[in-house]
């Protein structure tokens, strides 16, 4: 039976519904929190403890998703071949978000005449973000993810090698089967989450605070439009995947992405939609879960702009080598992306104190509408990673059926 497979139990009857619910949710946050916003203000606890109970039950999740990828990759007959061409794609899709992020930043220029008076920003952040990234906790904490991953990839390659192999996968399945029922469970509330996040959001801060700031966040979107459309459909192209009608049967999965901010509330629910297209199981369970640490673009393209808004905002000249410095320093920092609503904003953080030519004086003036800029960076990590999966789950059908002809040649 299939590992992520929706039985016709009442869990997967709502989420099939889903959709309908969660723009209930949505409506009746906005009215909530336009009406009732000091009723609201109270409600952004109940959606971060939920994050916090999500994030503890997806972490095993993909901790186990990927040590199961590595030993179902190992009965691939190219699996060498196939785990560096998605190191490579990563690589250079990862490349092309941030350089896209760097010129849609000089091009529109955010951070240029705001007319923002300084003196008027609050400079407090919440704690959340009190992070010393200096101290090895701190550098720990930002790097969980990371750390979870080399953890998982090589305790995969030992179970690989072990001789109880195929104990550790039937316990593996067994395991990944519990959390993935529990999760399911879990999205009942998920409209309730929705509306006190959408009610906290407009109660706290409300269509105008996007006013004085709205060119750096109309930038982050237009930007991550151009990746999803321009970018991210060239490649489709190339692999002969339908961008639209792709996006549209994940279309629920990215409403949930939208609404939670959060790329991981879909995760476990995308392996049943696209393995239902005919993408291979074996790749999307080892890319997937790696694409949710060394492929998020919209982090990439997010601190990209960002940066240059501040560069813009402080006038601060700087060299090519300087931007060069930069951008290695992203293609690092965004994997920290990885996580609950606002990770995005820590990695930006993580950026800027490891650059050291942007001041973080006034970070809280971003962190104002960062939750506005949230949507569309989870939004562009969860579609460039699942069609990572697609992608390279066709070079691995392309690369079998290559070996297929090459064999019925030397036979004749």
């Amino acid at each position: 039976m299939n590992l992520f497979e929706t039985k016709k139990t009442f869990t997967g009857r709502y989420l099939k519904n889903l959709t309908l619910y969660v723009f209930a949710a949505i409506l009746g946050g906005v009215l909530t929190g336009y009406y009732a916003p000091e009723a609201s203000m109270q409600l952004g606890i109940v959606s971060r403890y939920f994050f916090m109970v999500l994030e503890m039950l997806i972490l095993p999740i993909i901790f186990m998703a990927i040590m199961y990828g590595i030993c179902q990759l190992s009965g691939i007959r190219n699996a060498s071949s196939i785990v560096w061409k998605t190191i490579l794609y990563f690589l250079i899709i990862s490349s092309v978000a941030i350089i896209l992020g760097f010129i849609f930043g000089f091009a529109v220029k955010p951070g240029a005449d705001t007319g923002i008076d300084t003196a008027k920003i609050s400079k407090s952040l919440p704690k959340t973000f009190e992070i010393d990234d200096a101290s090895l906790s701190g550098l720990l904490y930002l790097n969980r993810h990371g750390i979870f991953l080399i953890i998982s990839i090589a305790a995969g390659i030992f179970m690989n090698l072990s001789p109880g192999r195929k104990k550790f996968l039937n316990l593996l399945e067994r395991g990944l089967k519990v959390f993935y029922t529990v999760i399911k469970y879990l999205y009942i509330i998920l409209p309730v989450i929705i509306f006190c996040n959408i009610a906290y959001g407009i109660g706290v801060y409300g269509i105008n605070t996007l006013l004085p700031l709205s060119k750096v966040v109309a930038t982050v979107y237009l930007a991550d439009i151009v990746f999803i459309f321009g970018i991210l459909g060239i490649v489709s192209y190339l692999f002969k995947i339908q961008l639209w009608k792709f996006l549209l049967n994940l279309k629920e999965e990215i409403i949930l992405v939208i609404t939670t901010s959060s790329s991981k509330t879909a995760f476990p629910l995308i392996f049943e939609k696209m393995e239902s297209e005919g993408y291979s199981r074996k790749i999307l369970g080892f890319v997937i879960p790696l694409g949710y640490n060394f492929n998020l673009s919209g982090a990439c393209i997010y601190i990209a702009v960002t940066s240059c808004f501040l560069i813009q905002f402080y006038n601060i000249s700087l060299s090519i080598s300087d931007y060069l410095w930069l951008f290695a320093i992203i293609t690092i920092t965004s994997k920290t992306a990885s996580g609950v609503p606002g990770s995005g904003f820590l990695a930006l953080i993580f950026t800027l104190n490891r650059f050291g030519k942007i001041p973080l004086t006034d970070i809280a003036l971003l962190y104002s509408v960062d939750r506005f800029m949230n949507e569309a960076r989870s939004v562009t990590n969860f579609i460039s990673i699942a069609i990572s999966g697609a992608v390279i789950s066709k070079i691995n059908q392309a690369s079998k059926n290559h070996l297929a002809d090459k064999s019925k040649t030397e036979m004749l």
